[in-house]
């Protein structure tokens, strides 16, 4: 499967690569979760941007790990089956179900990053009674706002408040934005965020190609 941000990766620890010392608290983590999260960062060739998670907010580490390294790949499209929250009472897993009625509706691919995602995928309980609901909503081609904006609105009844990113081929943007009928859309690229009208157009992917030319002549 290709690698995407937001994916989860099973790994060992002496696998990582890091340019600082990684802190304790991270160290701790893996040992009680050993999986780390694809980041929206450029990597070096053979190499994939991963981030640990800590139990706090603030407890977040950037490294990096070589593209073979890892032991099994979870992605956010993986952890749909009602059966992995059913049981869960927090307001984020109860969101989670309502969500998932919404989403089918439309017949769209997403999956549960964040806090949710980490703990269904790892068994490691993330969530707290005040996280919110992070959904990773896959999209290749244009939604249409109406659509957009019915998703949105249909969210407002989940007991979590819920933030949906939709991923292009170029990057992702808050389908919430996107719904308000911005005229311009941040989006969230491997290089930073860029500001463009259309994140599904060809001038968004020639920006992204500009960016790493640099990158590639060294």
């Amino acid at each position: 499967m290709v690698i995407e941000p937001h994916d989860l990766l099973k790994i060992d620890a002496k696998h990582l690569i890091s340019h600082s010392p990684i802190p304790d608290w991270a160290i701790q983590a893996l040992n009680m979760a050993p999986y780390v999260v694809v980041r929206r960062a450029h990597a070096p060739n053979g190499q994939i941007a991963v981030g640990i998670r800590g139990k706090a907010r603030n407890e977040r580490f950037g490294a990096f790990i070589a593209d073979d390294a890892f032991i099994c790949q979870i992605k956010p499209d993986d952890l749909t089956e009602s059966s992995l929250w059913e049981n869960k009472p927090a307001p984020v897993f109860l969101s989670l179900k309502k969500a998932s009625e919404i989403l089918a509706k439309h017949k769209l691919v997403w999956g549960p990053g964040g806090s949710a995602g980490f703990e269904l995928a790892t068994g490691n309980v993330t969530v707290t009674a005040e996280s919110d609901l992070d959904l990773i909503l896959r999209a290749p081609k244009p939604i249409p706002i109406y659509t957009a904006a019915e998703i949105m609105k249909a969210m407002k009844s989940c007991p979590a408040r819920v933030d949906i990113q939709a991923e292009t081929p170029a990057g992702s943007f808050s389908l919430a934005e996107y719904a308000n009928g911005s005229a311009t859309m941040l989006v969230k690229t491997k290089f930073g965020p860029i500001l463009c009208e259309n994140p599904w157009k060809s001038e968004m992917n020639k920006s992204i190609e500009l960016l790493e030319k640099p990158l590639l002549v060294n």
